[in-house]
């Protein structure tokens, strides 16, 4: 049954011939994914190599080529979260805290703390898309990009630090984990301003400074609502 709406007619009921699945079905989804001009494969080239014309391929002509980067924050979220367990998240917790001076008799109970990490990573890590993704839209509103398709960008962003603290712990394991962090500190910033260069085309000084400030008071809220969530949790779980 169709009908007129404009010029157009749209068929309200259709009824769809979906085939059995056979095995070289199955097998051709499967290989698929690791085309290398589009799919799974194909989005990790380019988003450690052209990270932002990937996002630009995203948001215009080029979508069905690219991995969903929602499914992909699903996917390299797992396997950050798997790699950090394996790597023990307690000595972790211990080293980065002695890494910024704390006395260990002033550090909260670390089982409590690895626990929270543990049961919210998901939460802590995809919390930062949207602060981030703020910031971004606030301090480059004449890009034409809207805060969504920010937050687009930002959600890339986290799929390529969670590669990168994936590769992180796996040096932690074989160096010390506070220079391991620093690196990997260090990296992340500068894989953020070309992702964020690439994708508006700009590279002018003050589009760096004022994009340094944006990523700065992003962080600094990022890290005050993450503190404010641990001090509650342990609060609340007898760990302070």
């Amino acid at each position: 049954m169709k009908k007129v709406v404009g010029q157009y007619p749209i068929t309200v009921r259709e009824e769809r011939n979906i085939k059995r699945v056979s095995f070289v079905h199955f097998i051709t989804d499967a290989f698929g994914a690791f085309n290398l001009e589009r799919g799974l494969v194909y989005t990790f080239k380019l988003l450690f190599s052209k990270p932002g014309y990937l996002v630009h391929l995203y948001l215009n002509e080029g979508r069905f080529k690219i991995f969903n980067p929602f499914r992909l924050l699903l996917l390299t979220t797992a396997l950050s979260l798997f790699l950090f367990y394996l790597a023990g998240p307690e000595s972790f917790i211990e080293g980065f805290s002695a890494g910024f001076g704390a006395p260990k008799e002033d550090m909260p109970d670390t089982q409590q703390l690895q626990q929270m990490f543990l049961d919210w990573y998901n939460l802590i890590l995809w919390i930062a898309i949207p602060i981030y993704g703020l910031f971004s839209f606030l301090f480059n509103r004449k890009s034409g990009y809207n805060y969504a398709e920010h937050m687009v960008m930002q959600t890339f962003h986290v799929c390529a630090l969670n590669v990168l603290s994936v590769i992180g712990v796996v040096f932690g394991l074989m160096a010390s984990s506070t220079i391991v962090l620093i690196v990997l500190l260090c990296v992340s910033l500068g894989y953020y301003f070309w992702l964020l260069s690439g994708w508006l085309g700009q590279r002018k000084g003050l589009f760096f400074i004022k994009n340094i400030v944006g990523y700065v008071l992003g962080n600094v809220i990022y890290i005050l609502i993450i503190s404010l969530a641990m001090t509650i949790y342990l609060m609340s779980s007898g760990g302070l």
